[in-house]
């Protein structure tokens, strides 16, 4: 026991920080008052109550987020109790996150330098936030860290089980945010000539088995919706925010997300014909509006680039305190910068990466195309503040690592 915890006293302490630092911050936001319920979140209440009581599927949110989080209901607890209940989920995977991220680091730098900057993950003011809140962005961290963990280990190892698991995760991610569909096909294809060679080894399973639940949530909205996709989500996104925002730049008018006519008109629609409605438009725009979409896209990118976490900007001054609005205004600022210098630092070492790609392996090549590749799709949605790219946060500090380990002022000392 005493060897055990010796061994692993690091991941410990880390995982009380965390504690300590989820506990400050419900003190310092008055969390434990607050009421706010986001829009996306009565979503995913809507996805998890459609598959325990009424066994059927949710046109924009896929079944495991929905079974992950639906599962109480099949405790007796409410519908109302899921918002609660979510963030106890939430704060269990982000710990294991953490956990999982320092293994990671540890194979990538020093003990001392994996330890501070899973310090720096845990500080991330955006991603911590989301623990208090019933959203898919603390799952799908928690999943593709997971997979990157496997990944890594097959790196090291050339043990086909890691490469089988780190694949199938990633699929399985795509059902709690199918914006990884295509981060995941792009992973199959790179890997698919060794999954060829080994298809009939047992371990395959697993990913085939995380395929044919992907396949079945297609299947499934197919018969329910009438279109074989994963979620409709994508298409609303991207009729809502990118090009409502070049249509108006067409028109000269304003765009506001709040107040959007397009989507309203979209919305008197059933989703199948959404869906006809959106591949028009885009076909329509792309060849009448291009400049107006590559216009929008680069002032959302810009826009999710400097801004903040809406988390603590949705947040009320319930009891009047003064002292709630500083901390309030400074952790949003906090908020703020940290998104600009995580983006701006992931951008550069992800590009670096790519262009000195023959040094480094294929962890490190795909951790930096995973930041280039998130960061690229947030310019499809607006107003988002930093819910994009959070989610490359840590694989950013995985490249910053590898990149610090390289000079000789941090390597690790030779043996």
């Amino acid at each position: 026991m005493t060897l055990f915890l010796k061994k692993y006293n690091n991941h410990f302490l880390l995982v009380g920080i965390g504690l300590v630092w989820i506990l400050l911050l419900i003190g310092l936001l008055d969390i434990n008052l607050q009421t706010i319920i986001f829009p996306d979140a009565s979503n995913y209440n809507e996805s998890a109550t459609n598959l325990f009581w009424h066994l059927r599927g949710h046109c924009n949110r896929p079944l495991l987020m929905a079974t992950i989080y639906g599962l109480p209901l099949l405790l007796g607890a409410s519908d109302t109790d899921l918002y609660v209940i979510a963030q106890f989920i939430n704060a269990f995977l982000w710990l294991l996150t953490i956990v999982l991220f320092y293994e990671i680091l540890l194979q990538q730098t020093t003990k001392k330098i994996a330890f501070w900057l899973t310090i720096v993950f845990i500080s991330f003011m955006g991603i911590t936030l989301y623990n208090f809140h019933f959203l898919a962005e603390i799952p799908f961290l928690f999943f593709l860290v997971l997979s990157y963990y496997f990944l890594q280990k097959y790196n090291q190892t050339k043990l086909f089980k890691w490469l089988v698991f780190a694949l199938a995760i990633l699929f399985l991610s795509m059902l709690i945010k199918p914006a990884s569909k295509f981060f995941a096909l792009l992973m199959l294809i790179y890997f698919m000539r060794i999954l060829i060679k080994n298809y009939k080894q047992r371990i395959m399973m697993f990913l085939y088995a995380s395929i044919g639940l992907c396949l079945f949530q297609a299947v499934g909205i197919k018969y329910q919706f009438g279109d074989f996709t994963i979620s409709y989500i994508d298409s609303i996104t991207f009729y809502n925010y990118l090009f409502s925002k070049a249509d108006c730049y067409r028109k000269g008018t304003e765009f506001d997300q709040m107040n959007n006519p397009r989507a309203d008109y979209l919305f008197t629609f059933k989703v199948h014909e959404q869906k006809k409605i959106v591949n028009e438009d885009i076909k329509e725009q792309l060849k009448n509006n291009k400049v107006n979409v590559v216009k929008a896209y680069l002032h959302n990118f810009f826009w999710n680039t400097i801004s903040a976490n809406t988390v603590p900007i949705a947040y009320s001054n319930i009891t009047n305190s003064k002292k709630f609005e500083v901390t309030q205004s400074v952790l949003i600022w906090v908020s703020k910068y940290q998104n600009r210098i995580m983006t701006i630092l992931g951008l550069l070492l992800s590009m670096f990466t790519l262009v000195n790609y023959k040094k480094h392996n294929f962890f490190i090549l795909f951790t930096a195309l995973l930041v280039l590749y998130v960061i690229g799709i947030s310019g499809i949605s607006s107003n988002q503040g930093d819910r994009f790219h959070i989610i490359t946060y840590p694989f950013t500090l995985i490249l910053l690592a590898k990149y610090l380990t390289a000079k000789p002022f941090f390597a690790p000392l030779q043996k």
